[in-house]
């Protein structure tokens, strides 16, 4: 693969990776893994109906669910098939 980079920007990348005990590929997939994961995110939370609770407090979490809605089992849910579609992965490499 080839990318096009913008010189400055590739050396802070090199300083925040050499800071970070991390090679720049290592950063550049962390990065990809965390566009991936909040496109996930997303997915998940319009499918549950919740994507559009902005909460501005960590007490206001709770009250502002839909009501009947487990956060815990949406947790684990998501974990569960998250694990599930790794060990797939991992199995066809």
């Amino acid at each position: 693969m080839t990318l096009s980079i913008e010189e400055e920007v590739l050396r802070e990348a090199k300083v925040v990776a050499s800071l970070e005990g991390k090679s720049l590929s290592g950063l550049v997939e962390e990065y990809l893994e965390s566009l991936a994961t909040s496109r996930w995110l997303e997915k998940l939370a319009a499918s549950l109906g919740v994507e559009r609770l902005e909460p501005t407090s960590e007490d206001g979490i709770p009250s502002r669910r839909p009501e009947g809605f487990n956060a815990a089992q949406a947790v684990r849910e998501a974990r569960g098939s998250r694990e599930e579609r790794i060990l797939h992965e991992l199995s066809r490499q």
